[in-house]
């Protein structure tokens, strides 16, 4: 069991802490055992989004943990452990923007980019559509009817989405440039991924 004899003689980092206190009448209350006080169980802690994170001083060292939990304290009641701020726990699904999830459909506001020549191929639209992950499959210099077999494929494993496709900026071709919009508009493609225009 750790106590603050043992943190006081083994831990001295060097950090030091200036901010603003989150809030003067909450405490943190756990095992100083899930309390980390060296640079990479720090690290790691910090990188632990899904659960609270707790930076606390004990003993005059400062640690971090994603463990414990915080109550109410009177004011001038001094705890062994002194919270000096946390940050709730964030989901991934939390971050970017709601009105792109919801327009898109999708649980994650992440797009995976296309890559030509279905290097971003079918198989990889498709699975990570089903997972609610929008990714845009590279039609650069695919044929147009490689490009509409794409099509038919992705838009029959996934008819209500997500998907993409990759419009690619051909200067030197633009009959092939015009015969992908042309396929696009013919199929309904609802969300297309330009590039490479200058």
């Amino acid at each position: 069991m750790t106590t603050v004899d043992t943190l006081l003689s083994k831990y001295d980092h060097g950090l030091g802490f200036s901010a603003y206190t989150y809030n003067q009448n909450l405490s943190w209350k756990g095992s100083l055992d899930d309390i980390s006080f060296e640079q990479i169980a720090i690290k790691d802690k910090l990188l632990t989004l899904d659960k609270p994170c707790y930076i606390v001083k004990v003993a005059g060292k400062i640690g971090v943990t994603n463990e414990g939990y915080l109550y109410p304290t009177e004011n001038g009641t001094t705890a062994q452990v002194e919270l000096l701020t946390f940050v709730p726990p964030i989901r991934i699904q939390q971050l970017g923007d709601p009105n792109f999830l919801s327009f898109h459909g999708v649980k994650y506001a992440y797009v995976t980019g296309a890559m030509a020549g279905g290097i971003a191929s079918e198989e990889m639209v498709i699975a990570l559509g089903k997972e609610k992950i929008l990714s845009s499959f590279g039609a650069g210099g695919l044929t147009p009817e490689r490009l509409e077999a794409a099509i038919n494929r992705i838009q029959s494993a996934l008819p209500h989405g997500p998907y993409a496709f990759n419009l690619i900026h051909s200067p030197n071709d633009m009959a092939i440039e015009r015969r992908a919009v042309d396929l696009y508009l013919k199929y309904q493609v609802t969300t297309v991924e330009a590039s490479a225009f200058l």
